[in-house]
């Protein structure tokens, strides 16, 4: 399959700004609705910003940036790449990041350098045909054909010449080709492209991993008409969820990282209740 972005105009979409979701919005639902009220609806104040989520944002800019040079021909050696990087990883820095005790905005930096390294020294030389490809369109069943009315909008990190959609991340350790088969991402991406093609696009996750010898990992996957109605029918449950006001607390291990932990621990579940700035709860 040959990806093509779809001509300006021809992407379906709702009047209704507010009710456009997005693969971030329903994975913060599904992890935890009551941080998808927090952060969507409350819009609460961060007290802070996990670190490895701010690093992964400045190795993915410097990434992208990468591929935009090489969609235009050129390819820029590593020290200018890493310019890249240091500029965003600064602005990164000026908001509270919240480090893990291993880690420090020095040595992360000090990482990055060998991350990207290992992944310019992967890159084939062929010329990726989208980076950053917008989508936006109204969700259906793929199986049956019925408008499930949620208005869906996204960005595919990557797409290579032969068709494949690309999904990178950085990560402490590698992914399973389990962890690959249920990848919400890679899945909505694939959803995508098949309610406006009606091709199944071959997927792939990169996985750049900061380990103390940095590798990058790269997984392929598939899936099938009857893996993407069940990922439509997700995606509808979930929005009807948030649409019907059911936010809850999730415990897991996500939590020791959770910008809004003094929020959680204040939440009660009065219906309706508007919760205060984290700088008045004591």
């Amino acid at each position: 399959m040959s990806f093509k972005p779809a001509p300006a105009g021809t992407a379906l979409m709702t009047s209704s700004e507010e009710r456009r979701y997005s693969v971030s919005q329903i994975q913060t639902y599904l992890g935890c609705p009551l941080k998808y009220r927090f952060q969507y609806l409350d819009q609460l104040p961060k007290a802070f910003r996990p670190a490895a989520l701010a690093f992964g944002g400045s190795i993915h800019s410097a990434i992208e940036w990468f591929h935009r040079c090489r969609m235009k021909g050129a390819s820029p050696p590593l020290e200018e790449v890493l310019k890249v990087f240091e500029a965003d990883w600064f602005a990164q820095n000026l908001d509270p990041l919240q480090f893990h005790l291993s880690e420090t905005k020095e040595g992360l930096g000090a990482k990055a350098r060998a991350m990207l390294a290992v992944y310019l020294e992967a890159s084939n030389g062929c010329r990726p045909v989208a980076v950053e490809e917008p989508f936006s369109l109204e969700i259906a069943d793929p199986e049956t054909g019925e408008c499930l009315d949620v208005p869906f909008r996204g960005f595919v990190d990557l797409v290579e010449e032969d068709g494949t959609l690309v999904d990178l991340k950085t990560a402490a350790r590698a992914a399973s080709q389990d962890d690959v088969e249920r990848h919400l991402q890679l899945s909505t991406y694939a959803l995508a492209v098949y309610l406006r093609t009606g091709e199944v696009p071959k997927l792939r996750l990169d996985v750049l991993l900061k380990t103390s010898r940095p590798r990058l990992e790269r997984l392929t996957t598939s899936r099938t008409v009857k893996d993407l109605a069940w990922v439509a029918r997700l995606i509808e449950r979930a929005t009807h969820a948030i649409e019907d006001g059911h936010f809850f607390p999730n415990p897991s291990w996500r939590c020791s990282d959770c910008e809004y932990q003094m929020p959680c621990q204040a939440w009660r579940g009065e219906p309706g209740r508007s919760f205060v700035p984290l700088a008045s709860i004591s």
